[in-house]
């Protein structure tokens, strides 16, 4: 004896589990990721400052964007903020 409703019900369900799933992929690749210098690999250190720091622009960008950033060896001028950040050198 088989039951078609509950086939039916469960069939209902995927594209529930489905929007899920893309909604929490869209969120993951959404988190902010500060990314010194711009992208992966990139140099923009400041020669040491009156005080001792050195200077870094920075960037604070969607995951999403950075590992586009690291595939494409490229800056991608997408971000949350950016900025510029002081590091001490002793």
């Amino acid at each position: 004896m088989t039951r078609p409703a509950q086939t039916t019900h469960a069939l209902n369900r995927v594209p529930i589990v489905v929007a899920l799933l893309v909604a929490l992929a869209i969120g993951v690749f959404a988190l902010p990721v500060k990314q010194r210098c711009g992208a992966p690999g990139y140099t923009c250190a400041t020669a040491l400052d009156a005080q001792g720091y050195v200077h870094y622009y920075f960037e604070l960008e969607p995951l999403g964007v950075y590992l586009a950033e690291i595939i494409t060896g490229k800056d991608i001028h997408f971000g949350y903020e950016s900025g510029d950040e002081r590091v001490k050198v002793r």
